[in-house]
Formats: C-alpha cells, structure tokens, sequence
C-alpha cells in the first residue's frame, strides 16, 4: 500500500500554470519494475506530467473540442482515478482531488501490476493514496495566486511528507499530529513493552478532560392532510475532544436515552472504537429492560486520538412525533397570492429557541413588489434577490399555547420583465405547488433525548477528568407543502377565505 508519486498541480488562473510540488520515491519505484516487467512506465518530467493532467482533465483546450482518449464513448470513467497519455505510456492510476483552487495527485502503487487493470476495490493503495492527498490539502490550506514551489507553504509540504508517508507509505497522514510532532519538543519516553500508536506520537502534558457534543439533526416532510403521511427521520453525532496525558490512555462512556423513549439505530462507530454494546450473534443488547424505569445505554470504549474527532453517528428512525406541527395554505395567481401559516411547537420540546426562522420561497414569479402581512410574533423581511419572504419568530413561542401564525398577501411583478437566466425557476413548484422551510436551533435539547451518562464515564489510567457535555438539535431539512386548498388542518382551523 505504497504511492510512487504525489504532485501538487494550480488550476488555470494562478501565476504559476506548472507543478509547484512533486515527489517520487526510489524504493517504490523499484517495486514497480518488478510488478509491472515490460510493461512499467516511467513517471514523467513535471512538464509533461502537466501537459498530460491538463489534457486529460479538459482544461487545456475549449470544452467543445473532440479528444478521442478524453471524450471516446468506449472509455470507462471511474473518478477520481485517471489515466494519463505521456509519452511512455498509459500512466495509471492517477488520483486526482481538487481543494482551495488547487489539484492534489498521486500514482498509487498496484502489486498485481497495471496489464490486466485489477478492479479499483482490489487495489489498496488507492484508498490510501485519496486519504494522503485530503489530509496534505488540509496540512496545507489555502495559498495565494502567486505561490509557487519556493514558497513558504509548499515547502512545508516536503517536511509533511517526511512525517506523513516516509518512503512512499503513507504511515501518519493525519495534519494535527503531523504538526505535534513537528512542533513537540518533548520525546516520549515509551516502555519497552508498550507500542506506540503512529496516530499519538507525542505526549500531552495538560489539564485532563473531556468534551463530548451531541448534535442531533431532524428532516421532515409535512402535508398535514388525511391521504398523505408526513415522514421525519432523526440523525445525530457524536464528537468528542479529549486532552488526557499518557500514550494510550482507555475511555469508557455509554449514550443513554430514557426507558419509554426510542433506542438508538444504526450506530456507526470511529475506528478507533474498541467495543460499542455488548454483541451476540450479531445482535445488539442494551442494559436496562422496557419495562423498568433504568435507561437504555449503548456503551462505547475507545482510546481518543489527539484532535477532535467524531466518535459515532446513529438514527432514531421511531420518534413519534414532531418538534413543531406546520400548517402551510397558499391562494392567488401568478400576480398575487394570500398565504398562511401557522406553527405549534410540541410540548415535551424546549421552548429556548437560538433561532427559529420560516422561510417562503416563490417560484416561477416576478420578483415581490409589496407584502402586506399580520404575523402573531415575530418580524418579516423580504430577501435582497426579492424571491423569498422570511419570517424571524425569536426565540421563544408563546408560552400558554405554543402556537404562532402568519397571514399575508403577496404581490409580485411580470415574470417576462426577468431575463431568463435569472428567474427563480423549479419545475416542480409550479403555480401553487410549493413549500415553506423551517430553520431553528435548540441549545441543551435532543428531541430523541440522548445524553451521555456522566457516570458512566470512566478514564484508564484513573485521572481526575474535567467533564463537559454539549446538546443541540437543529433542522437541517425541514419542509411544509401548500395543502392547495383543500384540507383542513389537522391542529388549527383557520383556513384562508
């Protein structure tokens, strides 16, 4: 799982429009001569390496223009692996990665040897050779138009490398401990019988603690009619940053939720999880039994890394009902249209908004030229681009009912006045099919109600550790449909005239 080179080519538009960083390696290239026999292509000078990328990426010549190697409908494309014509031959394959306006590339090493083109899953080193260049891209960071490979930043690249994959194999790309190492003047002092992992290197000499950070997400269609169900599904993740002295120091900690609420589904784990719940047969068991009042726990043992780091994703694909019930009506023509609605947040959820903002996009219209609207709570402001309306609530709903509404009428322009490229166009939302967005945020809340159990936590070697927990919950798609007309609210019966 070796690379046998790395470059670093600018995009069309910087002042350098060659390679500003290259490097190969001898003893990669060695094994390449074995695996490949007569059939090893020598890698390129950077100014044909250039000339090939260019070509082959279509950024030379005009996007109309032919290239029978490029454009062959025979050609089988599997990006972001390339082949690249020199003139030595088909130098293959090239991953090539694009960030911050500049293009990372590397020739990864195949051990079957390039003749029979062994399928990409069956190569190894390509995985190794993308996660190479995403973490040189993030070591390395935006650069001015003007760099070029004397310039500061490029330079560092070389010592990155050095750290980062010596002698072709990628060992430890990961940017944050790369530069612990590089700025650490401490070296650790390992016992014979412990094993350094490449991924912590360098001893942390701080206040131990730990912070974890749920973020919870909820994407949500809602119709509010009897023919059509509304569908939601909840997402979170869970990070965590954890400043904890010794080499390979052990954490323990279990995510809870309530007896009578959901289990967590499909929980993803961080490779360098240990052991998440207790599996037999493949089956996940939980501690704590439905019918006691114990909460479910899903424990997690780990050995944290140095940065921050996401632990473990899971869903809560059973959550019974939604954090705020909409109600969206929306009458007229293509010159005006009367609109309500109208909002009920439910019970059991924090009434702490950090915000809480509706949003009506007007589609295949001219552009808003009055809004004369009556909300409950809250202000309206019309966007710049005039093809939106958005209703800022605040940050909390009233507190007896827990309901809001909007009433407005809306006036619009001639949509043939607008030039045709810059109309507000869905072909979907056609006259009065269209929808409203919901955006908020709750600090201290999850609405599948997972938390971490501080008393689960436990820290090896046994250390006084600072504990902080942090919550929210967010939408991160969150639509209402126009109901047409035609229906009665579920929750509300104001209904337009």
């Amino acid at each position: 799982m070796s690379i046998r080179a790395v470059w670093v080519v600018p995009l069309p538009g910087f002042s350098s429009e060659k390679v500003i960083f290259s490097r190969t390696f001898t003893t990669v290239e060695r094994r390449a001569k074995v695996f490949d026999d007569e059939d090893y292509v020598h890698i390129p000078n950077e100014i044909e390496f250039y000339s090939a990328l260019m070509d082959q990426l279509g950024l030379r010549q005009p996007q109309q223009q032919f290239v029978e190697s490029r454009d062959s409908c025979s050609k089988e494309f599997q990006k972001p692996v390339f082949e690249l014509k020199t003139k030595n031959g088909a130098l293959w394959p090239v991953i090539v990665f694009e960030q911050n306006s500049l293009l990372f590339c590397c020739l990864s090493l195949v051990e079957q040897g390039c003749k029979l083109r062994p399928p990409l899953i069956n190569i190894p080193g390509l995985s190794q050779g993308f996660s190479l260049l995403v973490n040189m891209a993030d070591f390395l960071g935006p650069v001015p138009r003007d760099a070029d490979k004397f310039s500061a930043q490029i330079q560092d690249l070389f010592v990155y490398m050095t750290q980062a994959a010596p002698f072709g194999t990628p060992i430890n790309t990961n940017p944050a401990t790369v530069r612990a190492v590089l700025l650490s003047k401490q070296i650790p002092q390992v016992p014979s019988q412990s094993r350094q992992p490449a991924w912590k290197p360098v001893l942390s000499k701080v206040k131990p603690q730990l912070q974890f950070t749920i973020s919870e997400q909820i994407r949500a269609v809602q119709y509010d009619s009897n023919n059509v169900k509304d569908v939601w599904d909840v997402y979170g993740t869970v990070t965590c940053k954890a400043e904890l002295e010794g080499m390979i120091p052990d954490v323990s900690m279990a995510l809870s939720v309530p007896s009578d609420a959901t289990p967590l589904d499909h929980l993803i784990v961080n490779p360098c999880v240990h052991q998440a719940d207790a599996q037999i047969d493949g089956g996940i068991k939980f501690s704590g039994r439905r019918g006691s009042t114990a909460p479910l726990m899903r424990k997690i043992r780990f050995t944290p890394p140095l940065e921050m780091f996401t632990l473990c994703h899971y869903t809560s694909s059973s959550i019974p009902q939604l954090p705020i019930q909409a109600y969206y009506q929306m009458k007229g023509d293509q010159q005006s249209v009367k609109i309500l609605i109208q909002l009920k947040l439910c019970s059991t959820v924090k009434n702490m908004f950090e915000y809480c903002e509706v949003q009506i996009p007007f589609f295949n219209r001219g552009l808003i030229q009055k809004v004369d609207a009556v909300q409950s709570i809250g202000s309206i402001i019309t966007s710049s681009d005039k093809r939106r309306i958005g209703w800022n609530i605040g940050q909390k709903f009233p507190s007896r009912l827990l309901e809001v509404s909007l009433q407005a009428t809306v006036e619009f322009g001639d949509v043939s006045e607008i030039q045709g490229a810059n109309v507000f166009d869905d072909p979907f939302c056609v006259d009065l099919n269209s929808y409203a967005q919901i955006f908020f945020k709750i600090l201290e809340y999850t609405h599948s109600r997972c938390d971490i159990d501080q008393r689960s936590v436990q820290v090896h070697p046994s250390a006084k550790v600072k504990l902080k927990t942090v919550r929210e919950f967010f939408s991160s798609d969150y639509k209402v449909w126009n109901c047409h007309g035609d229906a009665q609210s579920a929750f509300m019966p104001t209904q337009l005239p």
